[in-house]
């Protein structure tokens, strides 16, 4: 689920349901390349105590372009709660969020803010994400190109504080976690065929 906020800008959008993968628990410093980024970590510093505040963990944070609009995803979930978070976490942070960054302004352009459960394409942030979800198929965005690409999709087969392991379609691939800009559990919705009917 989502929630949008007005951050600089004050378009709005509906709120949207996800089911919810099993979460992690985010313990780990170790950060991907695109966590470390001067914005993302402006943000975090931002966010991440006013959503301690209220029993909540901080999954990660995230700048998109949707058209002319950037939108800041600021991603929450609950640590030790199978259920998750709910929208009503996402409505009673989001407010609080768009106050505070106000005040600090990491982003001198418009933005749309949007709090939000991780979903089931969950980013991974940190290298205890990866080794929580070891066995799962996840795509990669790099920081630059590694062995002359920067896209790479592949089932982790481990994670040390340094690197990845990805087993991909070509071959194994060891990927340094400070290149990664962005990582994305790989979520295939499964539709069965229908049956034809023959009279």
């Amino acid at each position: 689920m989502q929630v949008d906020s007005k951050g600089a800008s004050s378009k709005e959008a509906p709120l949207s349901l996800f089911l919810e993968p099993r979460r992690p628990h985010v313990t780990d410093p170790v950060l991907i390349g695109g966590a470390l980024q001067p914005l993302p970590a402006r943000v975090r510093a931002v966010v991440d105590p006013i959503i301690t505040d209220h029993g909540l963990l901080l999954v990660g944070v995230e700048l998109t372009q949707e058209g002319r609009r950037q939108v800041l995803w600021v991603y929450i979930d609950r640590e030790d709660d199978e259920n998750g978070v709910t929208i009503d976490d996402c409505a009673t942070v989001s407010p609080e969020l768009s106050a505070a960054l106000d005040v600090e302004d990491p982003l001198s352009e418009m933005y749309e803010l949007r709090v939000s459960s991780p979903g089931l394409d969950r980013p991974l942030m940190s290298a205890a994400d990866f080794r929580t979800y070891t066995g799962r198929e996840v795509q990669l965005q790099l920081l630059t190109p590694l062995l002359g690409r920067r896209k790479f999709t592949g089932e982790i087969l481990g994670t040390n504080d340094e690197q990845v392991s990805l087993r991909c379609a070509d071959d194994e691939h060891e990927v340094p976690l400070s290149a990664i800009q962005r990582a994305r559990l790989r979520f295939e919705l499964t539709v069965g065929k229908k049956k034809s009917r023959h009279r």
